[in-house]
């Protein structure tokens, strides 16, 4: 059954629903756009990429995987993500814009991409091993779809690291 508006009802519903449109536009600049991120007050927390691309291919292996290597833009695209996050401290996926834009902002041919993120986690074996811990992170690790990473972890104005790893394949 269609429900009939009163004719003084149609421009009261016209007005919420716009109202309700602007608040979503407005609440969608607040999660953050492409680039729109001010990283200039982080600092770039040191890792040791080779213990950990060393120890994701020994955990692929372990599955029958194929070993990954690392790609520069991917190291760029997670060093990005992490100096994001450590700027607004927010343990985010969308503090900086979707992944498959992030990555295809570098310039990189996305087929397949994965994230994985971490906060306040004090080493690289530290961050590695609560992916491997975790059910959805252990999954990124062990995606069949992709073959190179990056690598990152940034220290916002809290002191506290945040990390990505990108994975992708093109």
């Amino acid at each position: 059954m269609t429900e009939r508006l009163k004719p003084s009802a149609t421009p009261i519903r016209r007005l919420a629903a716009g109202l309700g449109l602007a608040l979503l536009v407005g609440l969608g600049g607040c999660a953050g756009g492409l680039g729109s991120v001010d990283v200039a007050s982080t600092r770039t927390v040191s890792v040791d990429r080779q213990l950990a691309l060393s120890s994701i291919n020994a955990f692929r292996a372990e599955n029958g995987l194929p070993a990954l290597r690392f790609n520069a833009v991917l190291d760029q695209v997670a060093e990005r993500q992490a100096k994001a996050m450590a700027a607004r401290g927010d343990l985010s996926h969308s503090v900086d814009g979707t992944l498959p834009d992030r990555v295809r902002a570098y310039g990189y041919d996305v087929q397949a991409a994965a994230e994985n993120i971490g906060w306040n986690y004090r080493s690289t074996p530290a961050v590695l091993d609560g992916w491997k811990n975790s059910s959805g992170h252990r999954k990124n690790l062990l995606n069949p779809r992709v073959r190179e990473i990056g690598f990152a972890a940034a220290a916002g104005p809290n002191g506290q690291p945040y990390w990505a790893l990108v994975l992708g394949a093109q």
